[in-house]
């Protein structure tokens, strides 16, 4: 027959038990929380928020700050510093690679999301 002092005892088990971390995941800095935009440059295929049909996005391509920031380094260059021609400019404003992306859905017409260059 096996005694109580053979086996730990209750009481050491819940001291255990008690002083053990608790897991928390707002504090563990093992957990990277990454919020990452759906929207990209191409139309997506999704379910629309709004209307709740299954939609592929419209998507239409506006000037956000990257071109404003190029434009401004141009003007710089072409107006106080000759070295380009300050007609330049406005490329920036025509290159569909420095624009941003807006989604919308095509049936309701209600804007979904951006995708930003900067």
């Amino acid at each position: 027959m096996a005694s109580k002092t053979d086996s730990p005892s209750n009481f050491e088990m819940e001291d255990v038990e008690q002083n053990a971390p608790e897991p928390n995941p707002q504090n563990d800095s093992r957990y990277i929380t990454s919020r990452t935009s759906p929207y990209n440059v191409m139309p997506i295929e999704m379910d629309c928020p709004h209307c709740q049909n299954h939609i592929v996005s419209h998507i239409e391509r506006v000037a956000g700050v990257l071109p404003w920031i190029i434009f401004a380094i141009l003007a710089f260059l072409g107006i106080f510093l000759f070295i380009i021609p300050w007609c330049f400019c406005c490329v920036p404003f025509f290159l569909d690679q420095l624009l941003d992306v807006n989604h919308s859905c095509p049936a309701c017409k209600k804007f979904l999301g951006r995708f930003n260059r900067v």
